[in-house]
């Protein structure tokens, strides 16, 4: 076993002063147990040798800087459950980014779609007041958007409460027949909107 830790040490000082022979020994003596250390913990086969691979780049590139306080072999598994600790915290960031995202797009999508309806009913509404007279408009806009009384609608128009109460029936009316298969309590949140 010491020789082997002897060994070991010896292949990582060749590697230091850049041997690439040093380097492919320890990558063939270490990849396939971090291999299947990293696989164990990420069961992905292509993610745990990217994980290896990366680990043995990032070796061979700071080679100079390593500086190693207990086995090489210590310091490798600590650099892989690392790694593989990055990688898992990575993956579960991202999924929960995913997940926001998909939630956030399930309401808003939901809601840009309500509002593109209501703007869509709101005109056809305003389209079939367009067809009424001025007279029979201007007190169904009191009525509904400014939520004026029959009342005080007749009391600002000069009219008579039957005379405003004959027009807005008139509207209310044909608005029934051209949007009857809408849900009559719908309409009215729409007058208060255009």
């Amino acid at each position: 076993m010491k020789a082997s830790m002897e060994y070991e040490e010896k292949l990582f000082n060749e590697l230091r002063e850049g041997s690439k022979s040093a380097f492919e020994q320890l990558y063939k003596r270490y990849y396939g147990k971090l291999y299947l250390h990293a696989y164990i913990r990420v069961k992905d086969e292509e993610v745990a040798k990217d994980l290896v691979h990366d680990l043995f780049m990032v070796i061979w590139q700071n080679r100079k800087e390593i500086v190693i306080k207990t086995k090489f072999s210590s310091y490798i598994y600590a650099s892989i459950r690392n790694r593989v600790i990055d990688h898992i915290s990575k993956e579960q960031s991202q999924q929960r980014y995913l997940n926001s995202l998909h939630d956030y797009m399930k309401v808003n999508s939901f809601k840009t779609d309500c509002l593109v309806r209501e703007k869509m009913l709101a005109e056809q509404i305003e389209q079939v007041l367009e067809s009424f007279s001025p007279r029979t408009k201007e007190v169904f806009d009191l009525s509904r958007k400014k939520f004026l009384t029959h009342k005080e609608i007749a009391k600002e128009l000069n009219l008579s409460e039957h005379t405003v109460r004959g027009y807005i029936k008139t509207v209310l009316r044909v608005l029934r027949t051209k949007f009857g298969n809408i849900p009559w309590g719908i309409l009215f949140l729409f007058w208060g909107n255009f």
